[in-house]
């Protein structure tokens, strides 16, 4: 009885919120939730967006972990260096700042990357006849045959972590994030001398601003009674 009034009770809630919602859609909604609080240890965000972005969080950072782990046959290269290659080679011969931020690293940063490299003898320099101030960079023979030696290690890392996910699966994310990708592509090449919060405000409008924050005032209110009644019911 006590599984079946909470069933009725998270009903209640989300039709509440969802006036024209079905059963079905309450159904995945419900699953989904009650399998998202087994996440994370149990340490699992109060909002869906959170729990997605961490997700995805922690999965970019075990895929540098395992790709750093790769790299060790390889001592003194640096994971950043294979972006740099990799996207020079992709983009064939580009502005200096144009690696730099597609790559998402700060000036001075990317710059030293790049610097580096050169160094090396991996990419090569000159002056854009169209703008003398810029610099174009391309990758040299040498910088493609440590890439492709870099590629075959840094398949290693992607092998052992979703070689076990349905191809049919894979394809589903791919198509639910590739906009995704591009929308913020495109927002972070344009996004200097913007905070965050100038970012948003773009994006979504002062009202629906406004309207997000009050919600996460309270999701987050709630979340943190929830907690310190669960620890007082585990003491």
């Amino acid at each position: 009885m006590t599984e079946l009034v909470k069933l009725i009770g998270a009903w209640e809630e989300y039709s509440r919120k969802n006036t024209a919602a079905s059963a079905t859609e309450f159904c995945m909604y419900f699953l989904a939730k009650e399998s998202n609080s087994q996440l994370f240890s149990g340490l699992t965000p109060p909002d869906l967006d959170t729990v997605f972005a961490k997700l995805i969080g922690r999965l970019a950072g075990m895929q540098t972990v395992y790709s750093k782990m790769a790299l060790q046959e390889m001592p003194g290269f640096e994971l950043e260096w294979f972006y740099f290659l990799n996207s020079i080679y992709h983009l064939k011969e580009v502005k200096k700042a144009q690696i730099i931020q597609y790559n998402f690293t700060e000036q001075t940063t990317g710059i030293d990357i790049l610097s580096r490299l050169k160094k090396l003898g991996y990419v090569a320099e000159r002056t854009d006849p169209d703008d003398k101030r810029a610099k174009l960079v391309s990758i040299t023979k040498a910088g493609e045959k440590i890439l492709f030696k870099i590629y075959q290690l840094l398949y290693k890392p992607t092998l052992l972590m979703y070689q076990g996910i349905d191809p049919k699966d894979k394809q589903v994310v791919i198509n639910i994030l590739k906009d995704t990708e591009h929308q913020h592509q495109e927002l972070l090449s344009n996004s200097r001398n913007k905070s965050i919060d100038d970012l948003l405000l773009e994006a979504l409008g002062e009202e629906k601003m406004a309207q997000v924050a009050l919600e996460q005032k309270k999701r987050i209110a709630k979340f943190s009674d929830s907690k310190q009644r669960n620890d007082k019911n585990t003491q």
